[in-house]
């Protein structure tokens, strides 16, 4: 006894047409998940900085994505490579500068750095002095206190260390494992 099946090619037509539809939809909920943990992530840093983000590091998080094929999808959420050149020290990995650092007679900019350092170098309005004990002081010469030159200094050269005002493939990690929990698929985590 033989039993006959009807319908197979519409029933194969209906599986694959609505395969392709729950492909892209599953694309669609990756993108729109990433794009607002790479939000998020730029919110939770601008907040992680002491006295508010410059433009610079507000605009520092950058989100791409690939399709590849019916059913997967590279979302990637990075620094910009000129911000991950300034925020590499304060997001992935402490390291010690030298620099000066200002007193309380330095002029600063917006940044809290010396204001106009490199132009005072170049032009002798700043000059460096070296003491007996191999510290270093910047000296401001347009100053002409000659009984405290104390006045005169503003910027002493430390080596000082940077902390890390926001772990960034750590929070990230976290944000895409949170995001991601909900989805039934198979997904992979790369560092770069």
């Amino acid at each position: 006894m033989a039993s006959r099946i009807n319908g197979i090619s519409s029933t194969t037509g209906y599986i694959n047409t609505q395969g392709t539809k729950l492909g892209k939809l599953f694309q669609n909920e990756i993108i729109k998940r990433s794009k607002l943990l790479a939000q998020k992530v730029q919110a939770d840093l601008n907040n992680s900085v002491e006295k508010g983000a410059v433009t610079f590091t507000q605009r520092s998080v950058l989100f791409l994505y690939k399709k590849n094929g019916k059913n997967s999808v590279i979302a990637t959420i990075m620094i910009k490579d000129q911000q991950a050149k300034y925020l590499y020290n304060v997001l992935v990995e402490q390291k010690a500068i030298d620099k000066f650092i200002p007193t309380s007679l330095a002029r600063l900019d917006r940044f809290g750095n010396i204001s106009g350092l490199r132009k005072g170098l170049t032009s002798g309005k700043y000059k460096i002095v070296k003491s007996k004990h191999g510290k270093e002081r910047l000296i401001d010469t347009s100053k002409k206190d000659t009984k405290k030159k104390t006045k005169r200094v503003i910027g002493l050269r430390e080596e000082k260390r940077r902390k890390l005002i926001y772990d960034f493939y750590s929070e990230v990690d976290k944000g895409v494992r949170l995001i991601m929990s909900g989805i039934q698929g198979t997904f992979r985590i790369k560092r770069r």
